[in-house]
């Protein structure tokens, strides 16, 4: 009797153990997201086992990569287009609601594409359509509203209602129908390095379709 106590207690802390372990850690890069999330060491640490316990708690909701191929693989971009649709312009940005993708032609080709999520529709927060053109061009801003303060690394605002095109790293998932009940406040959001992508393409004046 003693010896099966004995054998219990033992156990425990065994089981203790293997309950604290990770079980899905497999694809985390701890150097890369230390790295990526600077913001995340400062109040976490450097520790493996931090990184991971962060990204696993916050970081999934929040859109950060836990490596950089997955990250790589959320901006890579849709097929793009031979030749300009009608608009008018040769050298614009083709941001097309219903494909959710955001296309820049140079003199009627397409020279770059990304897959984006715009307005939430299910909230009425639809991205304006029309003819614009970029009217602030920074590299690195808070966008501040009544419920949110965010940074993006590149803000490219296109229209008198606060609308631009910006990198969301708080996004795994671009494309599809996300925009009609989980989009945006109405700007046009874009994977990090694709938004980076644009932002060094284009400038203060450059013609915005959105369409």
């Amino acid at each position: 009797m003693f010896r099966k106590i004995s054998l219990c207690i033992l156990a425990i802390p065994l089981l203790v153990l293997a309950i604290s372990l990770p079980t899905n850690a497999a694809g985390f890069d701890p150097a890369y997201y230390g790295a990526r999330y600077p913001d995340v060491v400062a109040v976490y640490g450097d520790s493996s086992e931090a990184l991971y316990d962060h990204y696993v708690h916050f970081g999934k909701r929040e859109g950060r990569f836990q490596n950089a191929e997955e990250e790589a693989a959320s901006a890579s971009s849709a097929t793009v287009q031979a030749s300009a649709p009608a608009s008018g312009y040769s050298t614009y940005v083709d941001v097309d609601i219903a494909a959710q993708t955001v296309t820049y032609y140079v003199d009627g080709q397409a020279v770059f594409q990304s897959p984006c999520v715009s307005g939430n529709v299910s909230a009425n927060n639809d991205t304006p359509k029309g003819t614009f053109k970029i009217v602030t061009h920074t590299n690195g801003k808070y966008l501040k509203g009544p419920t949110w303060n965010c940074w993006v690394d590149y803000w490219m605002r296109f229209s008198g209602t606060n609308c631009g095109l910006h990198d969301a790293t708080w996004r795994s998932q671009f494309g599809g129908s996300i925009y009609q009940t989980n989009g945006s406040h109405g700007c046009v959001n874009m994977p990090h390095e694709a938004a980076q992508s644009l932002f060094n393409m284009i400038g203060i004046g450059t013609i915005v379709v959105v369409h």
